[in-house]
């Protein structure tokens, strides 16, 4: 499949009291050893959180993912530095794609606050609502850089990223679909 680019330039602007739950008064880390910042060097560095038993299996036409790894949050990325928010933003976009492809939002729940409509309305609700409905896609890779990060204040720091999504197709199940749709007409029918 050829890769044609969904969002060509977008650019985003992650601020960590936005996007993160974690307090802000977590003690900023002084490692300047980041793992690469390179959107195709994410999955090395931010592995699984267990060793998994169970094969990773892509989504295709076929099915959807099966036993897709969760990324694992790095320390550094618990600070409040510019280096943190960088780290940060790397994870949160490793988050992404996991829950893109896995329609599971409640890891990302975790990393992100309801007052981030983007979080809600584009990734954490699609989601669920494909988890429920037995849809899944095959693609739509997101990929980011950062343009810029600075520490406006001692207790927030600021990424700017440009993000490309990969090109996508969706599918859905017609036997997940024939059970809602049998479960709903048993709701609505008189006893």
């Amino acid at each position: 499949m050829e890769k044609s680019k969904l969002a060509a330039v977008t650019l985003t602007i992650i601020l960590l009291s936005g996007c993160n739950t974690t307090s802000p008064e977590a003690t900023p880390t002084q490692e300047s050893n980041l793992p690469s910042r390179s959107a195709d060097n994410q999955s090395s560095s931010l592995g699984p959180t267990a060793s998994t038993t169970k094969i990773y299996k892509p989504a295709t036409s076929l099915g959807p993912a099966e036993n897709v790894p969760l990324p694992k949050m790095p320390s550094i990325a618990k600070g409040n530095s510019k280096e943190s928010a960088d780290a940060f933003a790397q994870y949160y976009f490793a988050l992404i794609n996991y829950t893109v492809e896995s329609n599971d939002p409640e890891p990302i729940k975790q990393n992100s606050s309801r007052k981030c409509e983007v979080c809600g309305t584009a990734i954490i609700d699609p989601a669920g609502r494909a988890q429920i409905t037995g849809k899944w896609q095959v693609g739509g890779k997101h990929k980011y850089k950062v343009i810029d990060s600075y520490k406006p204040s001692k207790d927030k720091a600021i990424v700017s990223v440009r993000f490309e999504v990969d090109a996508l197709l969706s599918f859905i199940s017609t036997q997940k679909n024939w059970s809602l749709a049998t479960q709903r007409r048993r709701q609505k029918s008189p006893r």
